[in-house]
């Protein structure tokens, strides 16, 4: 018997040593076989992903540097074009002086490297400008009626001279051409066609404006070319995969330029015969076969509205596709098109792969071999722990292990036998807290039961809990709702003073559900003997140790007294509020009897202030009227000095001699006016030994005269400086300077004492409508500046640190006589010599404003009563002691406030207003 118990012991024994190894091989193996295979599926599907997001990041850093230089690259036209327009304006480039026209389009050339021609054509068929040749040398082209309206193109030196002719073309029009035609009809700076040059051989891209004279009659239309080939040229500079390519199309489908350095259109050499290429006709397979994939999913390119990043195959390989709409607001309407074979990315990926898959067949060998021998190790002593398990749940505490190994099965083993020793102890002083817990939660209840208050507890499966004896009485019945969400029904819960059960979104126990903590008192119950209990409720939730709501508690009581003196009061605020009323309007009538002497006395104040500043806007308005006197009188002299002998004194001038001169007017118009005479004296001795260098007599008598001019380098005007009748010119060139600097007199003259007037009109105006605007307080204030000028001029320095500060929304004229008062105040401080800061600052909501003088300061006795009314320092007659009293009146006006600070050389009256009145 003892026998065939041992063996059928050893034979379960077997049966379970041999599960566990299985349970930890299969598993084991199956996890590293999954894992592998994962990691080389997940492997391959990354390296496509890598060359996906590959292929879009440089797809799309092409496409963004295209755009950038696209836009980069084709403002310049029309930049150069408004520079011209600008010009002719305002009378630089003459129309009719063609020499100068032609060295200034050749000048334009030289800088803009980029542009291909730069000119125009006139509305009475001339036509001039310069072009640079694809062999990178520039010509002048010019058509006028001198030459019967041929299209001549001429060579040019290093100067911009003209050379030899290189071509004609008769009986040329530019009211013809497709760039003439697109600005008129425009009336506005636009992109023409692509058309072809005269010559046939290449296409152009014109920029054209028309430009208008002060009748709004056309003059003629401004051009600035690009070659088509030169856009080429830049795509060819990017780099795109291996095999990458991007090029550029019009929505017609029409070529403009592609990095394979095809050209975009075929040279006919006969006048305008340059034919456009299509992209779906390209001599590129690539551009081609991509073009004719976009037209025949994008309804011929017509509905690609937006960036588009897509795939398709090539001969059964797979392409990334980038298409990017890109317009201006001159007319252009293209589309980038960004194309790589994912072939270029795919090579290294592919040997990744490989290596990859070897390496997993190895390791998954690898782990199977050690997955067995660790199975064997590890199940032997979890077998014995499971046998002493199992006889510790059947109550033999006194079970334990013994294993002798120092690794973590050996420490398993210790502390099994530590555990089973402690579950004994703990399962005793279990037995003994659940009688303490038992007891305690019938205290609980005893506690419950004798508050005052009425307690309703539900569980968070919506259910009542517990309802204590209060809460029943107040209640009035003993039903037992199912849920929550029935309580006010069953229990009779009204709105107070309405027939309306209390809505759902306001109870107090939904509500703590959701984890608010709520307290109404607008609830009542009505009892099934009529009687009508108002009650005040507080709502909590209580949660558990994972946060969440466990229980809701609603605590409630009778408040019946308070409802009924709350009632009293009520009564008793209504008689208040009537005699409230009567005293209010009383007092209103009296506020606007108030009001209409406040304003009166404010507007006295500021006609006061107003006769002070009388003698100092006349001398304002005197001095630039002496200075448009005097500039009048000189130009006047100039003038009867000069005409007469203008004439006979260009006729004895060359043609580069007279450019010359009138290169020598332009710069003396363009005198620095900055320059200290310090400066002025070491140009004049530098450009005196210039003259004596070139053997000029009288050097300092011509640097004297040239230095007058705004002249200090005499390079350019050495062959009018050696002619015999040098002094002639020089003071020819003298007078017609000083007239134009007289000009310029007159009218910075004029616009002073504009201003001057405009703030006087400014300050002087009265509204006595009492309405409120949004208002430029900086404005303000540089009006009274304005009118303090005189004051300021002779010893005050003002800074202004004014930051950029929102419209305020307040009562202009008011504020006007603040910053008066407060400035004439800081003058006569300083007896009006020191240092007037002003400074107006924004913070939040409010914008400060502070007026700093340098005077002696104000003493302390003296502080607390400045801002009282009929209180002053100053003599008798000379203040009535109102300004600053009716500053404050104003600022508190404004719901802002008034504060001052002062010491000695230093006095600060900050004013702060709010943005927008409360």
């Amino acid at each position: 018997m003892n026998r065939t118990k041992s063996a059928g012991s050893f034979a379960a024994k077997t049966a379970r040593s041999r599960t566990l190894r299985t349970v930890l091989i299969v598993p084991f193996v199956l996890q590293i076989f999954v894992a592998v295979g994962l990691v080389g599926y997940l492997s391959f599907k990354n390296g496509q992903k890598a060359v996906n997001k590959i292929a879009d990041r440089l797809m799309a850093e092409v496409g963004s540097r295209v755009e950038q230089n696209l836009a980069t690259y084709l403002i310049v036209p029309h930049q150069v074009n408004q520079i011209n327009a600008a010009a002719i304006e305002i009378g630089t480039l003459n129309l009719q002086d063609l020499p100068v026209l032609q060295r200034h389009f050749w000048r334009q050339l030289q800088i803009f490297d980029t542009l291909t021609f730069t000119g125009l054509g006139l509305e009475q068929r001339d036509n001039l400008g310069a072009e640079r040749l694809d062999n990178g040398s520039l010509t002048l082209r010019v058509s006028t009626a001198a030459s019967n309206y041929d299209f001549r193109t001429y060579t040019t030196n290093k100067s911009g001279e003209i050379g030899a002719l290189l071509n004609n073309k008769t009986n040329f029009d530019p009211r013809t051409r497709p760039w003439y035609k697109a600005a008129v009809a425009a009336g506005k700076p636009t992109w023409s066609e692509i058309y072809s040059n005269t010559a046939g051989i290449t296409a152009y891209l014109g920029a054209s404006m028309p430009f208008y004279d002060k009748q709004g009659k056309l003059q003629g239309v401004l051009l600035t070319n690009i070659n088509l080939s030169t856009l080429g040229q830049f795509l060819q500079s990017l780099e795109i995969g291996k095999n990458g390519q991007v090029f550029i199309i019009e929505r017609s489908g029409m070529l403009v330029a592609t990095s394979t350095g095809e050209r975009p259109f075929h040279a006919v050499k006969k006048d305008y015969g340059a034919e456009r290429v299509k992209a779906i006709d390209s001599k590129n397979t690539f551009t081609k076969t991509t073009a004719q994939y976009l037209a025949a999913n994008f309804n011929k390119f017509q509905s690609l509205k937006t960036s588009q990043s897509l795939e398709f195959d090539v001969r059964g390989k797979k392409q990334f596709l980038q298409v990017l709409p890109w317009q201006d607001d001159k007319g252009l309407d293209w589309l980038i098109v960004v194309v790589v074979p994912e072939a270029d990315f795919m090579a290294q990926i592919n040997a990744n792969n490989t290596a990859t898959i070897l390496l997993c067949a190895a390791a998954l060998i690898v782990a199977i071999i050690v997955g067995i021998i660790t199975a064997r190790w590890v199940t032997k002593p979890i077998l014995s722990l499971n046998d002493a398990a199992k006889k510790i749940a059947k109550g033999e505490w006194g079970k334990s292990v013994i294993i002798n190994r120092d690794d973590e099965v050996g420490e398993l083993a210790n502390s099994f036998n530590s555990m089973a020793a402690q579950l004994q102890v703990s399962f005793a002083e279990l037995q003994a807290l659940n009688t303490e817990l038992s007891e305690s939660k019938s205290r609980l209840y005893q506690i419950l039961e004798a508050v005052p208050i009425g307690i309703f507890v539900a569980n968070s499966s919506d259910k009542p809990y517990y309802v204590n004896s209060r809460a029943l009485d107040l209640l009035g019945t003993d039903k037992v709702a199912n849920n929550a969400s029935e309580l006010r029904e069953i229990y009779q819960a009204y709105l107070a003073g309405s027939n309306e059960i209390y809505p759902a979104e306001k109870d107090p126990i939904i509500n703590a559900f959701k984890g608010a903590s709520v307290n109404v008192d607008d609830m009542e119950i009505r009892q099934p003997d009529r009687r009508i209990i108002p009650i005040e409720v507080w709502g909590t939730p209580i949660y558990d140790d994972k946060g969440k709501v466990s229980y809701a508690i609603a605590a409630f009581a009778d408040i019946t007294q308070r409802k009924q003196a709350e009632k009293l009061v009520a009564e008793y605020n209504r008689t208040l509020e009537f005699q409230v009323a009567e005293r209010t309007q009383e007092l209103k009538t009296a506020l606007d009897n108030l009001q209409t002497t406040q304003e009166e006395l404010i507007h006295s104040e500021k006609m006061a202030a107003l006769g002070q500043l009388v003698a100092g806007v006349a001398h304002e308005l005197n001095t630039p009227l002496g200075a448009i006197r005097s500039s009048a009188g000189n130009m006047t002299n100039f003038l009867g000095q000069t005409l007469t002998n203008l004439p006979s004194m260009f006729q004895s001038l060359s043609p580069a001699e007279s450019e010359n001169f009138r290169e020598l007017m332009y710069r003396s118009l363009q005198k620095d006016m900055t320059l200290t005479a310090k400066e002025e004296r070491k140009l004049k001795r530098a450009l005196i030994s210039q003259l004596e260098g070139e053997d000029i007599d009288e050097a300092d008598d011509i640097a004297d005269t040239l230095v007058d001019m705004g002249i200090y380098e005499a390079d350019d005007f050495l062959s009018l400086l050696q002619k015999v009748d040098r002094d002639r010119i020089l003071e020819m060139a003298y007078k017609l300077s000083e007239i134009q600097r007289g000009t310029q007199t007159i009218n910075t003259a004029a616009e002073r004492a504009s201003k001057v007037v405009f703030a006087l009109k400014t300050y002087a105006r009265y509204d006595s409508s009492e309405t409120m605007v949004q208002s430029n307080i900086t404005e303000g204030i540089e009006t009274v500046l304005t009118l303090y000028q005189n004051n300021l001029r002779h010893g005050v320095e003002v800074i202004r640190n004014f930051q950029k500060i929102p419209p305020v929304l307040c009562y202009v004229d008011q504020l006007n006589q603040v910053w008066t008062n407060l400035i004439h105040n800081a003058l006569q401080a300083m007896d009006n010599k020191g240092t007037l800061t002003l400074d107006i600052v924004h913070e939040s909501n409010y914008i400060k404003v502070g007026v700093t003088d340098s005077g002696k300061g104000i003493p302390p006795e003296v502080m607390p009563k400045i801002f009282a009314p009929f209180f002053t320092t100053k003599p008798p007659g000379e203040g009535s002691g109102l300004g600053l009293d009716i500053v404050r009146k104003i600022v508190d006006k404004h719901r802002g406030k008034i504060e001052v600070a002062s010491v000695p050389g230093k006095t600060t009256f900050t004013v702060v207003l709010p943005v927008n009145l409360p």
